[in-house]
């Protein structure tokens, strides 16, 4: 079984739990994430990426909006350190951008209390300011134009 597949089996599983047990078993697995070497953020992230489009978006729905509310209890270092994760892994393959459900994604967005967006967006676009021009240009040009507007991202 290919390492997106056990993603994928392992991302079904925590979107069909119950939220009462879906929250902090996702809580404790992005702690873990946070102390895994930088290479193997990566290959999660990858893995998660590539396995996403197979799962049905009602089901994923319930583990990205868990994940974005879980993700704003972290602070500032760790929420760019997620982001940084996902940065890398587009940066060098933005294809894997065009296989998601982006309208689906920012519908769940746009679905967070004002305050939560704010987190996320304030994070990632600070984490944008402080890449190298190279990687901010392949990161930002792989976004869909719909994405950047809603969460602010601009490079002028």
């Amino acid at each position: 079984m290919s390492d997106s597949n056990i993603a994928g089996n392992i991302l079904q599983i925590l979107a069909g739990l119950p939220e009462f047990l879906r929250k902090p078993m996702l809580k404790n697995r992005l702690t873990e994430f946070f102390t895994l070497p930088e290479d193997e953020r990566k290959e999660t992230v990858t893995n998660a990426l590539n396995a996403a489009p197979a799962i049905d978006f009602n089901v994923l729905s319930h583990l990205v909006k868990t994940w974005m509310e879980v993700l704003c209890e972290f602070n500032e270092d760790k929420r760019k350190a997620m982001f940084g994760a996902y940065v890398d892994v587009i940066a060098v393959s933005p294809e894997v951008i065009a296989k998601l459900n982006i309208d689906g994604f920012i519908s769940l967005f746009n679905s967070l209390p004002d305050d939560k967006k704010e987190i996320l967006a304030s994070s990632l676009n600070d984490l944008i300011a402080d890449l190298p021009s190279d990687k901010r240009s392949k990161f930002v040009g792989a976004i869909p134009e719909t994405a950047k507007k809603v969460l602010k991202i601009d490079l002028t």
